[in-house]
């Protein structure tokens, strides 16, 4: 039996009867965009997200139902921030010693784990918002592929394909 044909989402929402999104329709302006107390209290936080919520109206695919996306966002590029002045304060390596100042040893900083784990993070929600240059192509052009193929031969080694 032969595999079923993949259907890209163009054609699935061709064939699914239902209407084609309207670009222009559920988008707003960066002022008619809810902004979280706990951010706007927080003039670091502020400017990030005045930020984001201004380059997501720019490229039109803005609305409020992003806030709380937008928002973790936010809260994660704040927190990478703190961790980074406290590593640059502390250093990757904590001396650690005893009440009666006997060395004990180095440990690794904790912040430096904290770090760690919010960069996967931010990388996650950025590509949610379309933030990376994979997902801002991805968006102009759903069905990107080449054209025209790529290739490059080296004039020293001959019949060596390096791309096709």
């Amino acid at each position: 039996m032969a595999k079923k044909k993949r259907r890209t989402k163009t054609e699935l929402l061709f064939f699914s009867g239902r209407k084609t999104p309207d670009p222009s329709v559920d988008t707003c302006t960066a002022d008619q965009m809810p902004c979280p107390s706990r951010i706007s209290e927080n003039k670091t936080m502020k400017q990030l997200w005045d930020f984001i919520v201004a380059d997501m109206e720019n490229r039109k695919c803005l609305s409020p139902t992003y806030t709380l996306l937008i928002s973790e966002l936010v809260e994660v590029m704040n927190t990478i921030h703190i961790c980074r002045k406290e590593i640059d304060k502390e250093g990757l390596v904590v001396h650690k010693y005893s009440e009666e100042g006997s060395f004990l040893g180095s440990f690794p900083s904790a912040y430096q784990a904290v770090l760690s784990k919010q960069q996967s993070i931010l990388l996650k929600l950025m590509e949610k918002i379309g933030m990376s240059p994979r997902d801002i192509t991805y968006l102009v052009n759903p069905e990107a592929t080449a054209t025209t193929i790529i290739e490059q031969r080296n004039s020293e080694m001959k019949g060596i394909s390096y791309f096709r």
